[in-house]
């Protein structure tokens, strides 16, 4: 105890005893003490006691008199001090009371002494057991939180430190704290579950050990709490590793493991079944062979083996297992085993052919493969080696064979030596065996690894040697009198190749010999074919070509040198004056002096003296009014004439005078020349009245005065005189008189029409006055189109000549009008003439008449054809017609920068050039006195450039913008054609056509009163042809057509000179022919730089009358000719899943395997002569034969005479740079009909429906289902799919697409502008055929690697236009073709290049994508390549094979299974855009799918103020066909159709289920009908008024009642028996249109009526429409939404069920005809559009009576 609190004590203790002592004898100084002590204090002193003691001499003593039982206290006698001799425990006795006595004698005093223990923390908290353990359920969050546990520890101090509190310290295990999950009460020691636990790994644990800890706040314990996590099924088992890549050879045998997959399950594997597996294999492989599967697993080890022996690589190159655990409680996990088959070399090695045929060029070097022999092994641990065997055949020493040093598998063949085919040893051939092994070149005796073939070599002999001439000069002198065919020289040539057996041409050079004066016959014989004249040209240099056979061929020049003699062979010829004037009325004199002159040599007497004379024959009053003199001395001894004149001349008598002259020279030669002797006018006759009519075209606004010559008067003088004045007898306000000159004018906007002019003219020298002149004026306007639309002829006369009127009243303008009409037809009126023009440059008088005939497109070709006819009505020789060549020269009107530099080089046009009839200002006048000519100025403008051929944009009606019969509709975007039925395009064009060969029989003689008479008196001799436009003067040309016939020589095409003789100024030598010799395509194209020939040696012929293509290519100075697209045989693609036939086909997924076709058969090129770029040719484009007999080839330079042999077959797709040439009823044309019977499925017994097409060649004929249409009749309506955003749908095909050929079809609607449509690739990728959107424009890519990708566009087409579209995809080998819609001029595109790698093998199961690829990461998808979204896909045909879309129920297809969908749903509507937009008044919202726009919608128009929608009737455009009456509607109209024809436009033939087919009167009885009816139903609902409304208060009496099917509390399904309901129907929208179009003469009225004999059949019919309904009314409306499904609506609807007919602005229903659908018959739109009511009785029969 502290010192100072000790001393404390006794000083207190001592000062109370004495107090106490004061008072008593013995006292204590206090009697109560308290002393705090605390426990287990060691001995130690407690208290000082004193007492006072009042008695002296008895000592005092203390002692403990109570309390101290168990001696813990002792009590100094003597000195009072009491002391502690035993720790106290305060857990034992808190105080101890102690009662002490002071004695002294007898004296006694006691006091108390409280002793309070006070406590000390000496006894630590202890739990009773130092190891808890408690159990739950992972995931249990139950009544959370819960207790789970109750821990209590115990603690012997007692009091505040006896006070326990208790914590969580951590977590034993993890050695963290878990506070997240438990918690503890600090009071009670109750441990709380905070949250579900989970057990499994890697966030869970099984066991929670929890360190608790109590405390009394200075000592603690602590003891641990195991929790145990109790296991649940909870976890799926999965695969460390998804996905597992391993190898296996393919020759491994039966049970070997493949892959060990062991699987991983979190849950308890000591707690039931929860982690216990079995393996099993989800997507097995099976055998096809077998049926066996492939692989299998051990269910326990998770063991993959295979299952079978062998495997085959060859057939299969890698398998995706998808393997599955399973643990006890059915969870799944799953994971992919990829096996790679290793390839062991196990196939033999073959050569693809068993032969080879080779043909081979002789300039082919050592180091140039001569051919590659290709081998097909699908193995890949192949060594190849090749080798020629020794000793197999002639020359087998000469050649080696090496491997392809890159590409497929396959040999080079080399030659060791140059071949030489002038060697005769190399020159008759080579035969010898080569081999393959595919185990290196080591073991040639293995049989089962060697494979042979023969190899026939045949030299093709190359021009490589020049003919050279035995004699190369010649020189003569020859007379100018030497006959005709004398012959002159003799040159033999003789040339190496061929075996100095080349077939030798011998020609004169044109340039040598220009006037054509000597010929060279086949033997090189040169004879003289034209009189020699020294006067014009004194020597020849002939130059004689040697030309062989060869490509290109060679030449060899001779030259003959000729020097012509003077023969005395021309007479004198007046030298001046050739013309002389002399005044009427003058007196007689002397009026010319003439000299002569002599083109003779006159140094050999050949020349003057020369004599004159009159001539004696001269007529009457020539000799009577002349003499002539001769003055021999005259004009230096040359010797002149003198003319004199006898009398005086009267110019009214003769204008002039011809005066014959004989002349002579000093070598007697005489011949007589004429003078003429003008007479000049006096004013000395009077005028009298006369009239004249001036024909004037104007054009469209006329903003300038026009010209209309002088008014004319009948004078004899010439009235040009001064002295005349005019003036008008009678003024008219749109005519201006210039009263000096006479000159009238036509004031600007004059109308059309006749003008009736008077005029007084007034001479004043005569003395004259008032002379009436009459001036009619016919005004006709044309359109800026019709002039420059107009067809030029050139006309070998003076302008005045050929408006001049002659006697008769006639003249060459009308003479030319009349036949031209003739020719053309059209009743007198359907050709103009726009302008006579004189033509500027001519050396000649020429005049250019421009002539227009409104709807005949072909007005050009008929005045080319009949242009020697025409010549010879005229008089007049036609020199050209249409606006000629262009100028190769040009260097204005272009825009491309290429051409202008080489403008500025001093070149050509190296882009074409063009050529085109352009308006120019000012007006043209011809005056012919009584007649007079007046016209636009019209011109001929050339340039460089020429673009792709573009289709003239529909945008407004021309008489040519729909073909064939076609009616031209304006519409809001512009116009559209109203096509018949058979035609193709938005144009109406027809595609084919046959032609009539010259003699025999044939595939199809067509009917011959069809043939056009344009040129029906073609002499029977000639054989079929047509003209179409010509071939543009492009640098790039790319012609294809078709070709169906049995005629082994025919004329195919032919653009270039016609029979007739070239003009004056030069030989045009372009030319382009393209004919079959002997079933063998042959071509002959000069592009003015010399003839180039190209034939084809097909292995086959294309006379089979089966269709075969030919396309022709030149650019680049090369051209190319493909046959057949090297696919090997007929174009005709196989029989589609969207077809049905007669004949039997076989299964395109057993296709043979895929060869590469033998290039050299069916594709040819050479090269064109240098700086030769365009066909420049006016002459129109020759189909099937020619009009007239073929031009002379010697003419022309060309190395054969050209064959006339007519085609007897058909023709189809005839394109020009991407334009479809229309070979319909617009072609001229003889003894050739549109069509092809031969093809005809109708004629073959197959009949198409109206949305189906024949397709094949005769004998193998087929209907194909148009775009949108499927089933066997292709009349169900496909159904589309929409694609949202990040979407895809993978398809596995059943077949295997050709690996030359692949095509792609489909349909597709979207605003989008980028995203994949579909991908075909090959197993490993690398190889694709994409068809894409890039930029809003269609686009395909095709790539077969290594080769680049090409890409391929539709540049000038924008498709994401929000409307259907078209679209088809095709490729042969890496040529590449894209259409859309009907693929026509800009909406096609291809690329024809054959080069590298041809062949696709498209992965049948994993391949095949529509709206974009997906790429996985593991099993989860990254992302979707090429995302088509927002938009709709239909129709999808690969191969030609109808593919599965989603919905699958829907779109049935044989020929595929969607494997993978993503983000795809049925159909292909869009939300209203309408919903919430408001038009400025009058317009309203159109809706267009996702988008819209204000206007007044279809059939009206926006009136000329502006303030209101005005009804269109258009029926002024007469849009119904077939003599179809046309009713108008509002909006719209509707089209009766005659019998036999039937749609929207009566444009269908027999096809009843889609038209309206009534007359007129038909039509009157229904009105009636429909009256009727109504008034009786009137009558019938005010009768039942009344019931009706007590009938509905009873029902509405037990609405509440009333339950339906699900148990919905709902009004009484109940529908009132004999009750009429009458009301007006709102037809339900589709993107804001009406959804059923009807007939607007037929009320829309909805008719039911209610079978009395049962209410059930109504409460039947409800259910059946959903059976909630509130009323009638409601039901009625239910059901009608249902039918809207069911039947459709009239869009498209046809009677034979189709479920889905396609929307109103789906492509389907357009057919090229534009806007809406073909309604149907009467009977079908009603019962299309009025849900599911029942029709007044007998009311639908009498529709269908009527329109029957």
């Amino acid at each position: 105890m502290d010192p100072a609190k000790i001393l404390q004590i006794i000083t207190n203790s001592t000062w109370m005893v004495t107090r106490l002592v004061g008072s008593e004898p013995v006292e204590f100084q206090q009697p109560h003490y308290v002393i705090d002590v605390p426990e287990n204090t060691t001995r130690d002193l407690l208290l000082q006691l004193t007492a006072r003691v009042n008695q002296q001499g008895a000592p005092l003593k203390f002692r403990i008199k109570e309390g101290n039982d168990v001696g813990l206290f002792t009590l100094d006698s003597s000195n009072g001090r009491l002391s502690l001799l035993k720790p106290l425990d305060f857990e034992k006795m808190q105080q101890h009371d102690l009662v002490v006595e002071a004695v002294s004698g007898e004296a006694r005093s006691e006091a108390r002494v409280i002793v309070r223990v006070l406590d000390v923390n000496d006894h630590a908290p202890v739990f009773p057991r130092t190891f808890h353990e408690a159990q739950i359920t992972e995931e249990d969050n139950r009544h959370l939180p819960k207790t789970i546990l109750t821990v209590r520890a115990k603690d012997g101090d007692s009091g505040e430190h006896g006070q326990l509190r208790y914590r969580i310290v951590g977590d034993i295990v993890g050695g963290n704290v878990s506070a997240s999950a438990f918690s503890i009460d600090p009071t009670s020691g109750a441990i709380h579950l905070l949250r579900a636990l989970d057990r499994d790994p890697p966030h869970g644990r099984a066991q929670w050990r929890l360190q608790i800890v109590a405390s009394d706040g200075t000592q603690e314990d602590a003891m641990t709490v195991q929790v145990n996590v109790k296991d649940v099924n909870d976890n799926a088992p999965y695969f460390p590793h998804a996905i597992v890549n391993t190898t296996i050879s393919e020759d491994t045998p039966q049970g070997t493991s493949v892959v060990r997959m062991l699987a991983t399950d979190q849950d308890d594997p000591y707690e039931g079944h929860n982690a216990q597996l079995v393996y099993s294999l989800e997507k097995n492989v099976i055998d096809e062979t077998s049926g066996n599967p492939i692989f299998a697993v051990d269910s326990q080890l998770g063991l993959i083996t295979t299952a079978v022996c062998c495997l085959d690589r060859e057939k299969t190159q890698r398998y995706a297992l998808h393997i599955v655990a399973t643990d006890g409680g059915g969870l799944k996990g799953t994971g992919t085993v990829l096996v790679e088959v290793t390839d062991v070399n196990d196939v033999l090695p073959k050569f693809s052919r068993s032969e080879w045929t080779l043909d081979v060029s002789e300039n082919l070097t050592p180091d140039d493969p001569l051919a590659t022999l290709t081998v097909v092994d699908l193995d890949v641990s192949n060594n190849f080696a090749f080798r020629v065997v020794p000793g197999s055949g002639h020359g087998w020493h000469i050649f080696r064979i090496e491997g392809k040093r890159s590409g497929g598998p396959g040999g080079d063949l080399r030659s060791t030596t140059p071949l030489d085919y002038e060697n005769p040893d190399h020159r008759q051939g080579f035969r010898f065996k080569v081999q393959v092994t595919d185990i290196g070149g080591e073991n040639w005796q293995d049989k089962h690894h060697v494979d042979s073939a023969w190899v026939n070599l045949n030299l093709v002999d190359v021009n490589d040697n020049n003919p050279t001439f035995i004699k190369q000069e010649a020189h003569l002198t020859l007379p100018e009198d030497t006959p005709v065919g004398t012959h002159l020289a003799t040159f033999t040539a003789k040339d190496l190749d061929g075996g100095g057996h080349s077939n030798i041409t011998y020609v004169i050079s044109p340039t040598s010999d220009p006037a054509g004066q000597f010929d060279v016959d086949e033997s090189g014989v040169v004879r003289l074919v034209g009189g020699l004249d020294r006067e014009t040209e004194a020597a020849h240099t002939v130059l004689v070509w040697a030309v062989d056979g060869g490509l290109p061929p060679r030449t060899a020049t001779a030259t003959l040198t000729v020097n012509v003699t003077d023969v005395n062979d021309n007479p004198p010829f007046l030298a001046e004056p050739r013309e002389v004037e002399v005044q009427e009325n003058a007196d007689p004199q002397m009026v010319a002096q003439v000299k002569l002159g002599d083109a003779d040599d006159w140094r050999q007497g050949h020349g003057p003296p020369f004599s004159i004379s009159l001539d004696p024959r001269a007529p009457p009053h020539i000799t009577a009014a002349l003499r002539v003199t001769s003055d021999q001395k005259g004009d230096e001894g040359r010797g002149v004439g003198m003319v004199w004149t006898r009398t005086a001349l009267d110019r009214e008598e003769r204008l002039a005078l011809l005066v014959p002259l004989v002349v002579g020279d000093a070598g007697a030669l005489s011949a007589t020349v004429t003078l003429t002797l003008h007479i000049a006018d006096l004013n000395d006759n009077p005028m009298t009245p006369a009239s004249k009519t001036v024909t004037v075209r104007t054009v469209q606004p006329q903003v300038a005065s026009v010209p209309l010559g002088r008014v004319y008067v009948k004078d004899p003088d010439d009235w040009l005189a001064t002295t005349k004045t005019y003036s008008w007898a009678t003024a008219h306000p749109g005519f201006s008189l210039n009263s000096s000159t006479g000159h009238l004018t036509m004031e600007p906007h004059t109308s059309d029409g006749r003008y009736e002019l008077a005029f007084v003219v007034n001479d004043a020298s005569q003395g004259q006055l008032g002379v009436t002149a009459n001036v009619t004026v016919d005004v006709t306007s044309l359109s800026p189109r019709d002039v420059t639309h107009a067809t030029p002829l050139t006309l070998a006369a003076n302008p005045y000549h050929v408006v001049r009127e002659e006697e008769d009243g006639t003249s060459v303008l009308k003479r030319l009008v009349t036949a031209a009409r003739a020719w053309v037809g059209g009743g007198g009126v359907g050709v103009r003439v726009v302008t006579v023009q004189p033509l500027e440059g001519s050396t000649t008088p020429a005049t250019r008449v421009w002539l227009v005939s409104p709807g005949i497109t072909s007005l050009h070709h008929i005045l080319l054809h009949r242009k020697e006819e025409l010549g010879n009505m005229l008089g007049v020789t036609v020199q050209d017609v249409g606006v000629g060549t262009c100028d190769e020269t040009a260097s204005h009107n272009t825009t491309h920068e290429a051409v202008h530099e080489a403008i500025q080089g001093g070149t050509s046009c190296v882009g074409g050039c063009l050529a085109r009839a352009v308006l120019n200002e000012g007006f043209s006048l011809v005056d012919a006195s009584t007649s007079a000519m007046v016209g636009p100025v019209v011109g001929v403008a050339t340039g460089c450039g020429c673009g792709r051929s573009v289709l003239p944009t529909l945008t407004t009606c021309t008489p040519n913008t729909c073909l064939n019969g076609g009616r031209c509709l304006p519409i809001s975007t512009g116009a559209r054609c109203i096509c018949p039925h058979g035609t193709w395009g938005s144009r109406c064009k027809i595609l084919i056509r046959h032609f009539e060969g010259g003699g025999g029989g044939g595939i199809d003689h067509g009917d011959p009163s069809d043939v056009d008479n344009s040129a029906a008196d073609e002499p029977d001799t000639w054989g079929g042809w047509a003209w179409v436009t010509s071939i543009p003067p492009c640098p790039d040309i790319h012609i294809s057509l078709e070709v169906l016939t049995s005629s082994e020589d025919a004329t195919l095409l032919y653009s270039g000179p016609d029979h007739l003789a070239p003009p004056p100024g030069g030989i045009a030598s372009d030319v382009v022919m393209l004919e079959l010799r002997g079933g063998r395509p042959s071509l002959l194209l000069d592009l003015g730089g010399g003839p180039v020939t190209l034939a084809l040696h097909a292995s086959y012929s294309l006379a089979d009358s089966a269709w075969h293509r030919i396309d022709l290519i030149w650019k680049d100075e090369l051209v190319e000719m493909i046959v057949d697209l090297c696919s090997g045989g007929s174009i005709d693609g196989p029989r589609s899943s969207t077809s049905r036939s007669g004949q039997s086909t076989s299964n395109p997924s057993k296709n043979p395997p895929p060869v590469p076709p033998d290039a050299h058969t069916c594709r040819g090129a050479a090269r064109l002569p240098r700086a030769t770029r365009v066909l420049n040719t006016p002459q129109p484009l020759q189909v099937g034969g020619f009009a007239h007999p073929p031009p002379a080839h010697t003419v022309y330079g060309w190395p054969e005479p050209l064959q006339s042999r007519s085609l007897n077959g058909c023709v189809r797709k005839l394109r020009v740079n991407g334009e479809l040439m229309d070979l319909g009823s617009g072609a001229l044309s003889h003894r050739s009909v549109p069509g092809c019977s031969a093809v005809d499925c109708a004629s073959s017994g197959l009949q198409c429906g109206i949305h189906a097409r024949c397709q094949g060649s005769p004998g193998h004929l087929r209907c194909e289902c148009q775009p949108g249409w499927m089933g066997s009749s292709c009349a169900t309506p496909t159904t589309p799919t929409t694609f949202h955003l990040n979407s895809f749908v993978k398809l596995a095909l059943s077949f295997t697409p050709l690996g030359y050929t692949t095509s792609v079809s489909l349909r597709f609607r979207t605003w989008q502008r980028r995203g994949d449509l579909v991908l075909l690739s090959s197993q490993d990728g690398r190889d694709r055929f994409l068809v894409q959107l890039v930029g809003g424009r269609a686009c395909v890519l095709l790539q077969l690697h290594p080769d680049p990708p090409r890409s391929l566009c539709l540049t000038q087409a924008q498709l994401t236009d929000g409307s259907w579209h078209h679209l088809v995809a095709t490729r042969h080998g890496s040529a590449t073709f894209l259409t859309a819609d009907d693929g026509d001029g800009e909406l096609y595109n291809a690329s024809v290049s054959l080069e590298g790698r041809q062949l696709l093998a498209v992965d049948r199961q994993d391949g095949v994508y529509v709206g974009g690829s997906p790429e996985y990461v593991g099993l989860a998808l990254f992302n979707i390549h090429g995302d088509f979204h927002d938009g709709c896909v239909d129709d999808v045909r690969i191969s030609g094979q109808g593919v599965q879309l989603p919905p699958v129920a829907a779109n049935k297809s044989a020929w595929s299974q969607v494997s993978v969908t993503k983000g795809v749903e049925q159909g292909c509507q869009g939300p209203p855009s309408c919903a919430n937009v408001t038009c400025r008044a009058p317009l309203s919202c159109i809706d267009t799918w996702r988008s819209y726009h204000c206007g007044c919608g279809e059939g009206q128009l926006l009136s000329e103020a502006r303030d209101s929608c005005e009804d269109v009737d258009e029926c002024e455009w007469a849009p119904c066909l077939h003599g179809g009456t046309c009713l108008n509607a509002h909006p719209g109209y509707v089209c009766v159709c005659p019998s036999g024809f039937s749609g929207r436009h009566c444009h269908l033939p027999d096809a009843g289920d889609t038209s309206l087919k009534l007359s007129l009167a038909a039509l009157v009885a229904i009105v009636v009908w429909c009256t009727f009816l109504f008034l009786l139903i009137c009558a019938f609902l005010l009768h039942q008024h009344h019931r009706r409304s007590a009938l509905r208060r009873g029902m509405a009496d037990g609405k509440e009642t009333s339950v339906n099917c699900k148990e919905q509390v709902t009004p009484p399904c109940s529908h009132t028996p004999n009750l009429l309901e009458l009301q007006l129907l709102k037809p339900p929208k589709a993107n804001g249109q009406p959804a059923c179009n009807k007939n607007p003469n037929i009320a829309d009225v909805d008719v039911l009526q209610v079978d009395a004999a049962s209410v059930t059949s109504s409460l039947e019919e409800q259910r059946r429409c959903g059976a909630t309904v509130a009323s009638p009314d409601t039901n009625r409306d239910t059901c009608r939404r249902e039918d809207k499904h069911k039947k459709g609506n009239l869009n498209g609807a046809s009677r034979g069920g189709t479920n889905n007919p396609p929307g109103g602005d789906d492509l389907r229903n357009y057919a090229y005809e534009g806007e809406g659908s073909s309604p149907g018959s009467l009977s079908s739109c009603l019962e299309s559009c009025s849900g599911s009511a029942k029709f007044l009785g007998g009311f639908r029969e009498v529709a269908h009576m009527l329109e029957s």
